[in-house]
């Protein structure tokens, strides 16, 4: 069974750099962050609303709650932005305030934008819409969000990346810093301790070291011919 991708420093990097061509390249930037440093799940990044992240003054929060309604099982979080990020999310506004994209008429409110219009829009201007799923009532399926992520990926050498690899390497970059199981179950709206241990299992590059050192002392004996 294949070994899931989970982005490091360098991939993260290589994803921005493939993605930030305009005209969309702050919006695909602020996209990458929501996953892999916001922990959001492509659902989640299609119904975070504006008011969610900006406040009133238009300043946006370094820690804000994303709601019942759109977070994963139904937990509310907090959701942490440090300074060293928010430059990725203030480049998207300034590319939807230049795009008119979801403005209000209260120039003094939200810096301009809509506080219930979506956060994050597509290329159109438009809200990136979760689809109802057929074998399932009131469960919604987010095709969209999930064609964006996979594009964004397409464009660079990142093998073995899928869309669910944004939030994991969210969870293994918070495991890895210390992070306990309750932290992360907090941090990423996962019940399950088993859920989670298989998303901080070792990933390709660091398999391949596992495997390197694996009974790497056990000598081969003389006198076997």
């Amino acid at each position: 069974m294949a070994v899931e991708r989970i982005f490091d420093d360098a991939d993260v990097q290589e994803l921005l750099n493939q993605n930030a061509a305009p005209p969309f390249g702050a919006r695909n930037a602020a996209l990458i962050m929501g996953g892999v440093y916001w922990g959001l799940t492509p659902l989640e990044l299609c119904l975070v609303s504006t008011e969610d992240v900006v406040a009133p003054n238009g300043q946006l929060y370094k820690i804000w709650v994303l709601p019942e309604y759109s977070a994963y099982n139904g937990e509310p979080r907090e959701i942490h932005t440090a300074d060293h990020v928010l430059p990725f999310f203030e480049k998207y506004i300034e590319l939807r305030l230049k795009k008119g994209w979801g403005l209000t008429s209260n120039l003094h409110s939200h810096r301009g934008l809509s506080p219930s219009s979506m956060f994050f829009l597509n290329d159109k201007g438009q809200p990136y819409r979760p689809t109802e799923r057929k074998d399932k009532a009131g469960s919604f399926q987010p095709r969209s969000m999930v064609e964006q992520l996979k594009r964004m990926i397409g464009r660079t050498s990142l093998y073995g990346a899928t869309p669910s690899s944004y939030r994991d390497s969210f969870i293994k970059g918070m495991y890895e810093a210390g992070a306990g199981w309750s932290e992360l179950m907090k941090a990423s709206g996962i019940k399950q301790k088993r859920t989670l241990e298989k998303k901080v299992r070792p990933h390709e590059r660091e398999l391949e070291a596992v495997l390197g050192n694996l009974y790497a002392r056990v000598k081969m004996p003389e006198n076997i011919k």
